[in-house]
């Protein structure tokens, strides 16, 4: 037995020959299901945290074992799917990725505006803003950082209230060219 195993994990040769029959012969299907279920996120994950689990419970497991993951990899995704639309529903509509077919021409403008506003918002709310356009989730934001996600949204709220009033304030105007094609 390992230190890491659990004692009812595949131990014995012929186990382990049969985890890898059951892995070899079944993860292809696996893959499929869990790419149904959440085609978008990362379905191979569900899968292989299933294995992981077959695994670490082969011999506390009564029955057909290919049936028993296959469960497993069904859940998984589920999950998955169901924390990928909470993040989901986390976003605002001043959230929606400035490269979208949604973004205009003029929020790009409003962007460059407040891309020039930026250093005057506090650190934490730079951090939240920038990393959240950047695609990062509220909770990878948090462990990054060090604070709760509770905060990392206060943050980027603030952030998008004070650019909102400052653009509210100082309205972008189109650069203009001179004679000679230059942006003044």
């Amino acid at each position: 037995m390992t230190d890491h195993a659990p004692p009812s994990a595949a131990q014995d040769p012929s186990d382990v020959a049969a985890f890898s029959d059951v892995v070899r012969g079944h993860r292809a299907v696996l893959v499929h299901l869990a790419r149904q279920i959440c085609p978008n996120q990362d379905y191979e994950l569900a899968v292989d945290e299933a294995l992981l689990a077959l695994f670490r419970h082969w011999r506390s497991i009564n029955g057909d074992r290919v049936a028993w993951v296959t469960v497993v990899v069904k859940h998984r995704a589920i999950d998955l799917r169901r924390r990928c639309r909470e993040q989901a529903d986390e976003l605002t509509e001043h959230d929606v990725p400035l490269w979208s077919a949604q973004t205009s021409a003029e929020q790009r403008l409003e962007l460059r505006a407040a891309l020039a506003r930026l250093p005057s918002l506090t650190r934490q709310e730079q951090v939240a803003l920038l990393l959240t356009l950047s695609g990062h989730s509220t909770a990878e934001i948090a462990a990054r950082i060090g604070v709760t996600q509770a905060s990392v949204r206060s943050y980027r709220s603030q952030a998008h209230r004070r650019m909102r009033h400052w653009l509210n304030h100082h309205p972008p105007t189109r650069p203009h060219r001179t004679d000679a094609g230059e942006e003044a």
